[in-house]
């Protein structure tokens, strides 16, 4: 079938596509400047007796090219080692050392982006049939000399890494660029009993595919086309909760440890320095799937109504998948370098479900939509009259196994899983 094409109206070469990432941004002299790198270190072998991973690799190439794209970090910023041993990766560390101490300088914030991908265990990262231990990787973080450490470990149990030093939850910064600055943010993509997932379907972890559709843009929740930090985690965190808890592996929670003084708020990623953007039409509705043209799974949410999303993509072929309730439309879509175009349901074609029979089936049955994951069953959910939320995971009502439906709710940073009445909150919803 052919889909239809949806073409820009042109190159707009919109003013604010002229202000770089914050690492390359020009500043008046007495302005504080932000200089940010970024340490992605991976491996699908996690050593003997351990079955690999397949996405391990690819996971932290893909963070690479959004810290790259949308987040700041120059590109000689960045080191990517694949399938590092323990020598490697404190070998990364030293490098990281160096480069932060060369920028020492006045009214210059220095951060650190440290992002892994691996095998773990309760105790450490496992590295082929090396460990890096959770105290000692905490060690290499702090002696970075980094300003501010943001640390994202997308393994099993690194939960634990956490669960070392207790964990106090603070205001996050960032947006002022004050450098005055300090301290850590440490993202994990499981509990410190959990595994984390990886799955064929999206050809990614979850927690990494989910952290990533963020940054691009889908967690920007007061779409002000810049991600913080606190707003990537609660995306991500809905996200995985959302499709692991019908798992085998059982659900996967991540976990936060935010120590960080300042004002502000950590932004993460501006899709003003974007290279395209595609634009979600306020009257998309469903879950929706943007695959480049290999078909690479880039960008996946839940698109509500009555508002546009925003995503930052590279210039490129791309192809677009609705799936409303049930009923899959698609549109191939072209961004132009620096362009920016915007896809509404008018432009979408509907695709008809495939029919086919299995084998041994006395009937036929319908297949998978062809480009958008398997989705769970309906949520049973807990209904909360009335709840305190202080934080993701921490509210009045306690912890539950299934997800919480909310009437009437205060927050300070956090979010209800589903709403019927009222949500005030400073921060998430």
């Amino acid at each position: 079938m052919n889909l239809p094409k949806v073409a820009p109206p042109g190159l707009l070469l919109s003013a604010l596509l002229a202000a770089s990432a914050p690492s390359q941004a020009a500043e008046p002299d007495d302005s504080p400047v932000l200089r940010r790198f970024a340490l992605v270190a991976s491996s699908n072998n996690g050593g003997p007796g351990r079955v690999p991973l397949r996405f391990a690799n690819s996971d932290a190439a893909s963070l690479a090219r959004v810290l790259s794209s949308l987040g700041g970090v120059h590109h000689r910023d960045i080191l990517l080692v694949s399938e590092t041993n323990r020598s490697g990766l404190q070998e990364a560390f030293a490098w990281a050392k160096r480069q932060i101490a060369a920028e020492r300088r006045p009214r210059v914030r220095r951060e650190l982006f440290m992002y892994y991908s691996g095998h773990s265990d309760e105790d450490g990262l496992l590295l082929g049939g090396e460990r890096v231990g959770y105290q000692e990787l905490r060690r290499w973080i702090d002696e970075s000399g980094a300003d501010v450490r943001i640390v994202v470990l997308d393994s099993c149990s690194s939960g634990a890494l956490i669960r070392q030093k207790g964990g106090v939850h603070r205001q996050a910064f960032l947006s002022d660029a004050s450098t005055q600055a300090r301290g850590h943010a440490f993202l994990t993509a499981s509990s410190a009993n959990e595994a984390a997932q990886e799955s064929d379907r999206i050809g990614a972890a979850f927690f990494t595919h989910y952290l990533i559709s963020g940054m691009r843009g889908a967690a920007d929740a007061n779409r002000d086309r810049r991600v913080t930090l606190n707003e990537a985690y609660q995306f991500a965190y809905n996200e995985t909760l959302h499709r692991t808890e019908t798992s085998r592996a059982g659900a996967q929670h991540p976990a936060y440890d935010f120590q960080l003084a300042g004002t502000g708020d950590l932004v993460v990623t501006d899709l003003h320095t974007s290279g395209a953007r595609l634009v979600l039409a306020r009257d998309l509705f469903g879950r929706i799937y943007v695959r480049d043209a290999k078909s690479h799974l880039l960008a996946e949410l839940r698109k509500e109504p009555g508002y546009p999303v925003e995503l930052g993509l590279e210039a490129g072929a791309y192809r677009v998948v609705l799936d409303a309730d049930g009923r899959i439309f698609e549109a191939e879509v072209v961004l132009p370098e620096n362009g920016r175009v915007e896809i509404d349901k008018s432009q979408m074609a509907e695709v008809p479900p495939l029919v086919s029979a299995r084998r041994g089936d006395e009937f036929p049955s319908v297949s998978q939509p062809p480009l958008g994951p398997h989705l769970p069953p309906p949520r049973q959910y807990k209904d909360v009259s009335f709840d305190l939320v202080l934080a993701p995971g921490v509210r009045l009502s306690g912890q539950s196994d299934r997800p919480i439906r909310n009437h009437f709710v205060l927050g300070v940073v956090g979010h209800s899983d589903a709403l019927r009445g009222l949500q005030l909150s400073m921060a998430g919803n």
